[in-house]
């Protein structure tokens, strides 16, 4: 926006805001962009999609402490729909163990809430890994969704489906599962009360697992 404010004293130099004294001048395309145009319409979809995500999953954090707590925010409950939390338990041998539990079963101490089980870690781990196998196992299947996401109107499912194919493209099978990643590809899992698990990635591919220890 140019003349924003002008000089009214061109001897003391004065100037003052424009209130509509001289006309203005608004001039787009006119400096490089720091990013490409495509990227930052995409990360204010993604803002919004997060920030839809957490009224929708009753939580204030998308993500807290990634490199320690990967699974943050994204483990969500078949039942009510909220986030999962995490917790440290000891077993009577003394082993400490990693499980997730819906944040709705005893948000009022003393009070049963959310009847859903809790599921150990080490399972998760599992099913991301299982589900993303299975997708590079079947890519072919899903390439053409992929394409028709990058030709579609909606900016980030098309940013995602073509960071799919990249990462798919020539994939080995995982054996163990890297959080960086992880972070990348992951939506969230839903946890259901007879066992089931639904990986579901950021590009909309949902994978359906069974609970190995049920």
């Amino acid at each position: 926006m140019l003349q924003k404010s002008y000089t009214v004293d061109f001897l003391s130099k004065k100037r003052v805001q424009n209130q509509g004294e001289i006309q203005m001048f608004y001039v787009e395309d006119d400096h490089e962009a720091i990013i490409q145009p495509r990227i930052w319409e995409c990360v204010q979809l993604e803002a919004q999609r997060r920030k839809e995500y957490l009224e929708e999953h009753g939580t204030n954090s998308y993500s807290h402490r990634p490199e320690t707590n990967p699974f943050a925010s994204r483990i969500v409950c078949g039942c009510c729909n909220k986030v999962f939390a995490r917790k440290g338990w000891r077993s009577s041998t003394g082993v400490d163990r990693k499980v997730w539990q819906c944040s709705e079963r005893y948000k009022v101490k003393g009070v049963l809430g959310c009847g859903n089980r809790h599921v150990e870690e080490e399972t998760l781990r599992k099913a991301y890994l299982l589900a993303w196998n299975a997708l590079i196992e079947n890519k072919d299947s899903f390439l053409e969704r992929w394409q028709e996401q990058i030709q579609g109107e909606n900016l980030l499912e098309g940013y995602r489906a073509g960071r799919f194919i990249e990462y798919t493209e020539g994939a080995e099978p995982l054996t163990e599962m890297d959080t960086n990643f992880m972070l990348k590809t992951l939506d969230y899992i839903k946890v259901f009360g007879d066992g089931k698990l639904v990986v579901v990635f950021l590009d909309g591919t949902e994978i359906e697992c069974k609970n190995e220890e049920e």
